[in-house]
């Protein structure tokens, strides 16, 4: 080969090699920081649910129903949501439903099992009547399922919604909303 030929060629890749490898350098480093800044908002979001943070945790939820009662054992955590005022739609009951679901499955760690139950109470006797019992489980929760939820405007759900979260609905429930959801 030819002297010019070689000092071109080394000259060529020195320049190349000075151009992209700090380019490649960034690229990785921008990747590393969206992974470290998604570690970051992910650890900062979810919460490993014990007895001793479960009522703190709880009431920072956007709920419009108030929790009756909560109870967390082995990765169930059973919530009673009280509906204390009869104005109350199947619209709000579902949306508290999707949050305390979202919550449960993508603002913890540890929820393995979400029961819900709304219930009523009566004025005068002071008895909680059940409306309506959910049993949610965090391998069968999907997105699509949390947004179909949310959106609901009357109170007959999609069976397959109602199969995917084994929702069950009592007398009570149909008398209030006029019948409109059947199981």
């Amino acid at each position: 080969m030819k002297p010019w030929i070689v000092l071109c060629g080394s000259i060529l890749i020195t320049t190349a090699a000075a151009v992209l490898l700090p380019s490649l350098q960034a690229l990785d480093s921008g990747t590393a920081a969206v992974r470290e800044t998604q570690a970051t908002i992910s650890s900062q979001q979810r919460v490993l649910l014990t007895d001793d943070n479960l009522v703190d945790t709880l009431k920072e939820l956007p709920l419009t129903t108030p929790i009756a009662s909560v109870s967390w054992e082995h990765s169930v955590l059973t919530l009673d949501v009280k509906l204390s005022k009869e104005e109350t739609a199947p619209l709000e009951i579902y949306q508290n439903m999707a949050e305390i679901a979202a919550f449960s499955f993508y603002g913890t760690t540890n929820v393995r099992q979400l029961l819900l139950r709304v219930v009523t109470q009566d004025e005068w006797s002071g008895e909680r009547h059940l409306l309506l019992a959910s049993d949610i489980r965090r391998n069968e929760w999907t997105i699509e399922a949390l947004d179909q939820l949310r959106s609901r405007e009357g109170a007959d759900l999609p069976e397959e919604l109602k199969a995917r979260f084994r929702i069950t609905v009592t007398p009570m429930w149909q008398s209030r909303f006029n019948g409109v959801y059947t199981d």
